[in-house]
């Protein structure tokens, strides 16, 4: 039991510091890339190209993991770990324009394909006995995040963006370290599914289609928002610092929701839920872009409570609910791929539509795709009948 403990507050620790990484990492991606000379449309391509590249990665990135013939997951993690410091390095020295975008693309890359790798790192330490609480674990890299990003917008403003690589290199190397304290667990079957027969899950089941194509519509203005918020907050004549605050509040309100998502929705619908959140989703489109001061940009980002907070773990729950037992896994797969899609396409999309009409009005038309996307949760998303949670269930909610 002491070792489980220890094991399980080790990865809260690793989760703690990988979202504390992408603070550095990805909230102030646009700040440094805009910094760095490029136009909003080409820092739209350039995070959408290292989306692609990272979804085109993950695939092998796991198998190699799963298979364990040259590295165990817990090694490529690690490798992960310390290929990611290696841009930043560059970037902290190197500022020019064509190496820094090479050098952004590959740190993006290698950073959001650490992700999945860090859930299925939780999966085989329960598959292997030991007791893991995901809720915590999830919680305290919430909390983590919005610690480091209150504070990341004042330090900008005191060292510099190139304090950003640093503060990346330093989260990573503690991450690489951290990693050693985990054993090597057995393989007890893949907890990283192949895209194979996603297709016909897909022609099987027309209305689930029909709700990961409102997801990806949905995410496209989540992204644009997320991507562009130092925009948005210039023209109200902010910067660094409030962009940080912002994205603090935001997380510190997820977290909220999250640790007590099984008593918010115990005895509820989880498609009508979906539906719920859709609506959300479109009025933060909607309110964020055209808040005028900084009190109700924080006034308009409460939609994160009922949007993107309660879509997170609903999602997983629908899933789980609505599909064969065969197919459950594949479907998570499927809402994952769809949001990975949205981003890519909202990251893309957004900077061009900010070239070409201003944040205002760019932030405007990705909401108007994101009513198209709230009609198809409602004609996607299936009655599930009543949530309930077993105690199990509750302890290890993520």
């Amino acid at each position: 039991m002491n070792g489980s403990k220890h094991i399980s507050n080790c990865y809260s620790a690793l989760q703690g510091l990988y979202w504390m990484s992408y603070g550095a990492i990805y909230t102030f991606a646009a700040v440094v890339l805009l910094d760095r000379n490029f136009t909003d449309s080409q820092v739209g391509t350039l995070i959408a190209l290292a989306c692609v590249f990272s979804a085109v990665f993950q695939p092998f990135a796991a198998a190699a993991a799963d298979r364990g013939k040259r590295f165990s997951l817990r090694s490529l993690m690690t490798l992960i770990c310390l290929l990611t410091i290696v841009p930043m390095v560059l970037l902290f020295f190197f500022p020019q324009q064509a190496l820094s975008g090479v050098c952004y693309v590959i740190l993006l890359l290698l950073h959001l394909a650490f992700q999945p790798l860090l859930s299925a790192l939780g999966m085989h330490l329960l598959n292997n006995g030991y007791y893991l609480n995901f809720g915590a674990a999830r919680g305290i890299g919430s909390m983590s995040y919005a610690v480091l990003a209150f504070f990341l917008g004042s330090l900008t403003l005191i060292f510099g963006l190139r304090c950003l690589p640093v503060i990346g290199s330093l989260l990573y190397l503690l991450m690489a370290v951290l990693l050693q304290a985990f054993p090597e667990t057995k393989r007890s079957g893949s907890s990283i599914v192949s895209s194979r027969g996603t297709v016909s899950i897909l022609r099987e089941n027309h209305r689930f289609a029909v709700l990961c194509l409102g997801i990806i519509l949905i995410f496209i203005s989540h992204s644009a928002i997320n991507t562009y918020m130092i925009q948005i907050l210039q023209k109200i004549g902010k910067g660094n610092q409030e962009l940080g605050q912002v994205m603090a509040y935001t997380a510190v309100l997820e977290f909220f929701v999250m640790i007590g998502f099984s008593r918010f929705v115990k005895g509820r619908d989880c498609g009508n839920i979906l539906r719920f959140t859709a609506i959300f989703f479109v009025l933060k489109a909607i309110f964020v872009p055209l808040a005028p001061t900084l009190p109700l940009i924080y006034v308009a980002f409460l939609t994160q409570i009922f949007s993107f907070a309660l879509f997170t773990p609903a999602s997983v729950y629908y899933a789980n609910a609505i599909l064969p037992a065969g197919d459950k896994v594949k479907g998570q797969a499927m809402i994952t791929i769809a949001i990975t899609i949205g981003n890519i396409a909202g990251s893309f999309l957004c900077g061009h539509f900010i070239t070409l009409w201003g944040i205002t009005a760019a932030i405007l038309v990705t909401a108007g795709i994101a009513i198209i996307g709230l009609i198809c949760f409602f004609l996607g998303a299936e009655k599930t009948g009543p949530i309930i949670f077993s105690e199990t269930q509750k302890s290890t909610e993520s």
